[in-house]
């Protein structure tokens, strides 16, 4: 297991324990859990780590084994929350999803929860965050849309760049009180975009732009 690029309850040369990865699990879980009940009860940029650790009930030695800072803790968390909500989501897709589905359900997850991911893509962002978001946003269309663009790897990579930028961007903008665009509206725009990119390498739309 790897958390922010180091590893967690693993030694390298030995095999997983099991017990240690269940307790790594645990810790993670109850210091995202601490974080987001902070995060609905007062600003994000008000809570400390010590906060984070006393709501958990962790020593300080243990949460910096597992993260840098409480950015860290915030990026790394929603990451994977993110991701097993996406598969959770399409699994229950009865056959095969559309392939902007995935897009669908992260704007969705902005839409229901803004007071979590206001940090991650707010206006107020830091740069480290934002970068290792519009990354993830990469892996995610990369998932899911790359094999749709085509084989020429570097017209397919290009896409991506644009399409993960203006992802970021649209949500952004929802976080942002003075856009008033919706979660909703914001994922139509992208499916414009993602329709776009096929016009611009085909003549005409990759399939699943409007659903």
């Amino acid at each position: 297991m790897y958390v922010s690029g180091h590893p967690v309850g693993i030694r390298p040369g030995t095999d997983p324990d099991p017990v240690a990865d269940r307790r790594v699990r645990r810790t993670r879980a109850a210091l995202h859990r601490a974080l987001i009940e902070l995060m609905l009860s007062r600003p994000y940029a008000r809570i400390t780590v010590r906060d984070i650790i006393d709501r958990a009930d962790v020593g300080r030695s243990t949460f910096y084994a597992h993260y840098r800072d409480k950015d860290d803790l915030l990026l790394v968390s929603c990451i994977e929350y993110v991701r097993a909500e996406i598969s959770a989501q399409l699994s229950r897709s009865p056959g095969p999803p559309p392939p902007l589905l995935p897009i669908e359900i992260l704007f969705r997850l902005i839409d229901a929860h803004p007071e979590v991911y206001r940090p991650l893509v707010g206006p107020r962002a830091n740069a480290t965050v934002l970068r290792s978001i519009r990354q993830m946003y990469a892996e995610l269309l990369t998932e899911h849309l790359a094999p749709l663009l085509g084989p020429d790897p570097t017209a397919a990579s290009v896409a991506i760049t644009f399409l993960s930028w203006g992802l970021y961007g649209l949500l952004e903008s929802v976080m942002d009180p003075a856009q008033e665009l919706t979660a909703e509206q914001a994922y139509r725009h992208f499916a414009a975009l993602w329709a776009a990119a096929g016009d611009a390498r085909e003549g005409g739309a990759v399939g699943g732009g409007d659903r």
